[in-house]
């Protein structure tokens, strides 16, 4: 009986370890997610629409992973040059990483 509830809570912990080993994520900064230069100045671009030389904290919610920390001069708004080191440090997506769009497009026939 033992032999058997001993054998039973070793597979319970090796499916415990897997499963968890499993549900890692990758943190925003993974070199894996960082964007291009050339995307992220694509997508500087699109945010800077007005050419102001400054996206607001809503205008770039959406890509911004860490506003405060991005905003180094702490004055509520990104310089390109501010948002460019964002990039570097993987704390901007593009909009093709920000999650599951609601799948409803390709249904309809």
């Amino acid at each position: 009986m033992l032999r058997i509830l001993g054998a039973g809570s070793v597979a319970l912990l090796v499916a415990a370890a897997g499963t968890a080993y499993a549900q890692t994520s990758t943190s925003p900064s993974s070199p894996a997610l960082k964007m291009t230069q050339a995307e992220c100045q694509s997508l500087w671009n699109r945010l800077d629409s007005a050419k102001s030389g400054t996206v607001t904290e809503s205008q770039a919610a959406q890509h911004v992973s860490d506003f405060k920390s991005a905003d180094t001069n702490s004055d509520g708004k990104l310089s390109q040059a501010e948002f460019q080191s964002a990039c570097d440090k993987g704390q901007v997506r593009g909009s093709a990483t920000t999650g599951p769009g609601s799948g409803t497009d390709g249904s309809k026939k």
